[in-house]
């Protein structure tokens, strides 16, 4: 038998040696390969999943809002659709209310835990629900670039206690507007009110003149919760400028509080106001049909509901409201009592995530997906060109064009910016238990002592100790102001 040469067997035994190296790295984990893709997107944005990776978890996030423009319920439904595009695995639920029970409903929803995704809160009720642990701070599920998009000096309307609670849409000045023409027939030189202001005793002259069996002089919503509008829109013409001083006493204890009351009680048993609370969408229908001279809470979007409906008149196409008349809306400043500086309630108005017993953090960051998408570039511009009012974030305004009303009447733009220039901005400090403890107060004493007081239950003096009392049990005689 032959003996093969040490040269083969050399070749041989590499070549085993080869093979058994490949073999056990076909075995072997792949340790050198790329990490797995990183979720390092900012918090709110959608994340781009790997195509070979599993598909995001479909997802339903509620939205409930009070119609925040005329047109504002139908194009939501547009935008659950459009968002839906967007992001396939989220759905956007839409939940509709009135302005009249909005607030009562998601204050009961939160309490019992069943709190919608995204809500539409104002600025004065975010403390309560951060108190009580259901409001989010959104900065935690948004990325920096998306909050620099809001304007700092608006946002700052919803912050407290180091987090932020709301996106803004939009910050309406809401004050009083009236039928000019009746105004001026009530010998009320508008044009010179609108840009310079009035007093209180000439607010009450126009009433008088104005007033007639088939007109009130002065109309404004006050019916269940938005007895709240009457104080803190209407308070202004008493100094009411915020439930807090700037020594952060409570300030609707003050004798500026039984001034309100009192001017209330006289207007009424004038027969110029209503001896009942008046809803909402009511005292802008008795505006266009006459019913009432000078209405109130009044936000800028009444020149544009006024507008249309003189269209629809001129049209006679069936649309109008019944028995309207045509009318030149006028916006107004507030009328001011004496020694009370001049100002006008400016209302920030904004969409905050809440949690409900079903929220997890994955749930969150897509919760908060839609809270910006909801606030931000075309729906932010859209719904303020419906309203009449200034977008507050800077992707809003790039959309603003497409949306913006024309032909707006200069007299209200003008007074539109005398307004601005009156704002009175609270003071800073106010705790959210603060807050939340002036939220349970103005709900629970204040509206029911205005309701009671428009129907003669009870007088303004008696009124005004009963919601005395009820501050000094709360926060305490030495954090209420009494002057």
């Amino acid at each position: 038998m032959k003996r093969t040469p040490k040269s083969v067997v050399s070749l041989l035994l590499c070549m085993v040696m080869a093979l058994s190296l490949l073999c056990s790295c076909a075995r072997e984990p792949d340790n050198t390969q790329p990490d797995a893709p990183r979720n390092d997107a900012p918090a709110g944005q959608e994340v781009e999943t790997p195509k070979d990776g599993p598909a995001p978890e479909e997802d339903v996030i509620t939205v409930m809002v009070p119609p925040l423009s005329n047109n504002y319920f139908a194009e939501m439904k547009k935008w659950a659709d459009q968002f839906h595009e967007e992001y396939p695995h989220l759905t956007l639920k839409v939940i509709e209310t009135s302005w009249d029970d909005h607030d009562q409903k998601l204050s009961t929803m939160a309490s019992a835990g069943e709190a919608p995704d995204i809500a539409e809160v104002a600025y004065y009720n975010v403390g309560k629900y951060v108190q009580n642990g259901t409001a989010i701070d959104m900065s935690r599920y948004m990325s920096a670039e998306q909050m620099a998009d809001y304007d700092a000096n608006v946002l700052a309307f919803l912050q407290m206690d180091g987090g932020t609670y709301g996106a803004p849409l939009y910050t309406g000045i809401q004050t009083i507007g009236a039928n000019r023409d009746m105004l001026e027939a009530a010998g009320v030189d508008v044009d010179k009110v609108q840009t310079g202001g009035w007093t209180f005793d000439e607010f009450l002259e126009a009433l008088k003149n104005g007033t007639t069996d088939s007109c009130y002089g002065f109309v404004f919503s006050a019916s269940g919760v938005t007895s709240a509008d009457y104080v803190n829109v209407f308070g202004k013409a008493a100094g009411l400028n915020s439930a807090f001083n700037e020594d952060l006493k409570y300030d609707f204890t003050s004798r500026k509080m039984l001034n309100l009351l009192q001017a209330t009680e006289d207007m009424v048993a004038a027969g110029y106001m209503p001896d009942y609370g008046i809803e909402a969408l009511a005292r802008w229908t008795m505006c266009i049909t006459g019913e009432a001279m000078i209405v109130g809470k009044a936000p800028s979007s009444f020149e544009n509901l006024a507008r249309k409906n003189n269209a629809a008149l001129d049209a006679n196409d069936g649309t109008a409201t019944e028995n309207s008349i045509r009318i030149t809306y006028a916006r107004l400043p507030m009328p001011m009592m004496e020694g009370v500086p001049e100002s006008c309630f400016a209302s920030v108005d904004g969409l905050a995530m809440f949690r409900n017993v079903e929220t997890t953090e994955e749930h969150l960051k897509n919760v908060a997906t839609a809270l910006y998408w909801l606030s931000s570039g075309d729906r932010a511009g859209f719904l303020c060109g419906d309203c009449f009012e200034t977008p507050v974030c800077g992707s809003g305004r790039e959309a603003f064009s497409k949306y913006a009303q024309e032909g707006m009447d200069e007299r209200n733009a003008a007074c539109g910016e005398y307004l601005v220039s009156k704002v009175i901005a609270p003071p800073a400090g106010v705790s959210a238990e603060q807050q939340e403890t002036a939220s349970r107060l103005l709900d629970e004493v204040i509206v029911p002592k205005v309701q009671a007081l428009l129907a003669g239950e009870v007088g303004a003096q008696d009124a005004y100790q009963m919601i005395v009392d009820a501050a000094v049990e709360a926060f305490g005689e030495e954090n209420c102001n009494l002057n």
